[in-house]
């Protein structure tokens, strides 16, 4: 049996966790929570409260410690508890949780059901036999453990998912013409009308009454997939026959330029075909992601450019009631915007680009939210790029809380260094959104992104920041025992965003895990200071060393200090208040060498290597 240590969360690695019986993790939940608050969690009939539903507003979220969690390493719903109970960071990202389309990717969504992938055998022989039922326990079970749980907002369907087919009027279609060689521009056909012919389509091969499309989804989605077990198949019929007849929804595109997506080809493997777009003058880093489709935001003008602040009314509320509905039925806190990074009311190359763009469509879903809970949030997928208008404007305009950022596309260096000034400072006093300090996410885990990742030094030094500093972190699942040069595809966590063949193998790196677990324990002590105290960011003798203090009444309680220099340090603070004693409480330093010196109101940290993270505690 794990031990429960003085902090209240098991010291054991996501693999071990994940690999414990469910009755053994039922014993260790029964540990954490008293009876009478783990019966009401089981009771999904009525949602737990949330830890923060008296919040006013999202402030909770400018210090918020976010773990993010892809379900196919959990494996099961019950596999987020299990590994829920091993942290002390208050804050869990779910990634999608909707039924998958193209290879099974948990971002290429196919409708609003919730993926049965995860059903848990134990839940389900314990009576929640359903994916939503599994679901709402789960969160309610993370509730009670004081957690605050947030889920993947996705702007993208599959091409041909079952919420295109029931409403294709809510993305946008290219018409090919007989041969399918070319496609057809106005005034050939309109861009904002060639979803009636789908919908004809629709409607001939299902034998739905000629009116489908005024009916209500639930409606249509009877008439179309005519309860049938086999959704599958009839929305591969469907497809085929829409694209026989020339049809093809246009495909997702992100970075500058993403105006006008024209077809190219079609391409052929095998028996299968399917159409390849592109963007005109593309730049080398604009994409194009073929095999999701976005919705229609904007009406569309014969050039192919959306209409600024033309807006499809209908498809706004459509996705915002949707994502508002799963929130409220689920008790979720806050959202991660997927994809926020693209400048949909400005993917175009026209001279006229509104910097303070009135109409936003990730503000207009938050507000709708916000109308009923104030404190829920929004975490957009965003990196403060330059597309068409200023990054940090896009952000002002959907109304972001906090933003993922790059920094776990960054090497620890004075250019990281000053990154965090940045967030520290401009950031904080001149806008309403924080930046996090993104040590690693795990659809961001790849092999090329490897290379930021492969020193025990920076490994540690990136979690020691994200932990220490108050700003919002983001860490994914399984870097706590990350190896430091992976070999393998099953080793990075992005794969399994798709469905593989061969089981995700957890890293074994016990010395990162050991330090991780030693900085949580320190955190957990002093998370009450860090979210409240003053912090300061120090000026040093060393420009590759970052150092804060956090004050409470005037006087330093805390001081943190790592280098990121290749050299050994002596690092020097002036420190505005008399010292009277000095206890140095965490270093990762496997030497006995470092030595701390406070005299004259000149506070010394010596023989302090790269890499090397120490906290010292002021009385």
């Amino acid at each position: 049996m794990a031990v429960l240590n003085q902090f209240n969360f098991y010291q054991l690695k996501p693999k071990d966790c994940l690999d414990i019986s469910f009755e053994q993790s039922f014993a260790m939940l029964k540990k954490l929570l008293k009876p009478n608050v783990l019966d009401k969690a089981f009771d999904i009939t009525t949602p737990y409260p949330s830890p923060i539903k008296d919040k006013k507003d999202t402030q909770w979220c400018k210090t918020a410690k976010i773990i993010g969690i892809n379900p196919r390493l959990t494996k099961t719903f019950w596999g987020i508890v299990k590994y829920a109970m091993t942290f002390p960071e208050t804050c869990i990202h779910i990634m999608p949780l909707w039924t998958t389309g193209d290879r099974g990717s948990l971002y290429v969504q196919t409708s609003w059901h919730l993926n049965n992938e995860f059903i848990d055998t134990n839940l389900y022989n314990k009576g929640y036999k359903t994916a939503q039922e599994q679901l709402k326990l789960v969160i309610n079970i993370l509730h009670a453990l004081e957690k605050i749980v947030g889920f993947d907002a996705l702007p993208h369907v599959d091409n041909f998912s079952e919420i295109t087919l029931m409403n294709p009027k809510f993305f946008e279609w290219a018409k090919l013409n007989k041969q399918k060689t070319a496609q057809l521009f106005p005034p050939q056909v309109d861009y904002n009308k060639i979803y009636k012919e789908v919908e004809n389509i629709i409607i001939k091969e299902t034998n739905a009454p000629s009116n489908l499309f005024e009916l209500s989804e639930q409606e249509r989605e009877k008439l179309i997939f005519s309860q049938s077990k086999d959704r599958t198949s009839i929305r591969i019929n469907l497809m085929k026959k829409i694209r026989e007849s020339g049809l093809e929804p246009l495909p997702v595109t992100e970075h500058a330029p993403m105006r006008p997506v024209v077809f190219q080809k079609i391409e052929y493997a095998d028996d299968k075909n399917w159409a390849v777009f592109d963007v005109k003058k593309r730049s080398t880093t604009a994409k194009v992601i073929g095999c999701i489709t976005p919705y229609k935001w904007y009406k569309i003008d014969n050039n192919g450019y959306p209409v600024k602040n033309h807006i499809e009314q209908e498809v706004w509320d459509y996705f915002s009631d949707k994502i508002a509905e799963f929130q409220k039925e689920y008790n979720f806190d806050f959202l991660r915007a997927d994809m926020a990074h693209n400048q949909i009311s400005h993917s175009h190359n026209l001279a006229d680009k509104d910097e303070n763009e009135k109409q936003e469509m990730w503000a207009y879903l938050k507000d709708k939210i916000n109308k009923q809970k104030p404190y829920f949030a929004m975490l957009t997928e965003a990196f403060y790029n330059t597309y068409y208008i200023n990054g940090i404007s896009d952000m002002i305009n959907k109304k972001a809380d906090i933003v993922l950022g790059n920094m776990n596309f960054q090497y620890l260096n004075k250019e990281f260094i000053n990154t965090i000034d940045d967030y520290l400072n401009p950031f904080r006093n001149n806008f309403p959104f924080f930046p996090c300090l993104c040590t690693f996410s795990n659809d961001g885990d790849l092999k090329e992104h490897s290379r930021y990742f492969q020193s025990e030094e920076a490994n540690e030094a990136r979690f020691f920041i994200s932990m220490f500093l108050n700003l919002p972190s983001y860490t994914g699942i399984g870097y706590e025992t990350k190896t430091l040069k992976p070999e393998n595809e099953n080793e990075f966590s992005n794969e399994y965003v798709k469905i593989q063949p061969e089981p995700y193998k957890w890293g074994d790196n016990d010395i990162l895990f050991e330090q991780i677990t030693k900085m949580r324990e320190l955190y957990a002590k002093y998370k009450s200071i860090i979210d409240t105290a003053h912090l300061e960011l120090l000026s040093t003798n060393n420009e590759n060393s970052l150092s804060w203090t956090y004050s409470l009444n005037g006087k330093i309680r805390l001081l943190f200090a790592v280098n990121l220099n290749p050299d050994k340090q002596i690092i020097k603070f002036t420190l505005p208040t008399d010292i009277q004693e000095v206890k140095m409480t965490y270093t990762n330093s496997q030497y006995d060498e470092i030595c701390a010196v406070a005299e004259n109101k000149v506070f010394s940290i010596e023989n302090i290597y790269i890499g090397e993270c120490t906290v010292f505690e002021f009385e």
